[in-house]
């Protein structure tokens, strides 16, 4: 009878212990899964330009703010050319404040003229040195080349598209960030020959 009750506890232990060490095996089995993962590479994120014209120290001539109105424009640089509709039908809306803007020129500047202020949208110096940006002591005029451009904003220099301009025909063009923050909008320097002949404001439809 002792016997019998020795080879039954003898059969216990044994799968008492291999339960134990079952459950031992799957645990580090687990732990070296687990230690195993390892965090995936992280892409580079960019949050801010290092590199960009801010829109809001620009002026018009060193004097006009790029958003003003339009007796503070025309007290400093006289009266419009012209101020036109515009047409809707081949313009993008999106990039206008209102159905009721319109379209104001003074010599080489363009601007959308809404209510009475001016919002400033391009600038087409040509062979007219009176015409110029100025952001601190940066000057772009009809007499600005692509090479110093280049050196004041080397990383947007790097991409040098070609365009076909409207009434002006084949441009190399950089695109230049208007603002530390990330944004859609930017500058687009335009140039033939080397020399600067147009900036717009640029953005998206």
């Amino acid at each position: 009878m002792a016997n019998k009750h020795i080879v039954v506890l003898l059969i216990v232990f044994s799968v008492l212990s291999c339960n134990t060490r079952s459950t031992e095996e799957k645990q580090e089995e687990n732990t070296t899964s687990i230690d195993s993962i390892k965090p995936a590479a992280q892409a580079t994120v960019i949050e801010e330009h290092d590199e960009y014209l801010d829109w809001r120290s620009v002026r018009i001539n060193a004097k006009v703010p790029l958003a003003t109105t339009v007796q503070n424009f025309e007290r400093i640089l006289g009266k419009a050319d012209s101020v036109n509709s515009i047409n809707w039908e081949v313009t993008c809306s999106s990039t206008f404040r209102s159905e009721d803007s319109k379209l104001a020129y003074y010599r080489g500047y363009e601007f959308e003229h809404f209510g009475d202020s001016l919002y400033f949208q391009s600038v087409t110096f040509g062979q007219n040195k009176d015409l110029f940006l100025q952001s601190n002591d940066i000057k772009l005029n009809s007499s600005t080349t692509m090479e110093e451009v280049k050196k004041l904003f080397p990383n947007a220099a790097k991409n040098v598209s070609k365009m076909d301009v409207y009434k002006i025909g084949e441009v190399d063009a950089i695109a230049l960030p208007r603002s530390k923050t990330l944004s859609d909008r930017h500058w687009l320097l335009m140039f033939q020959t080397g020399k600067l002949i147009r900036i717009d404001d640029w953005s998206p439809c």
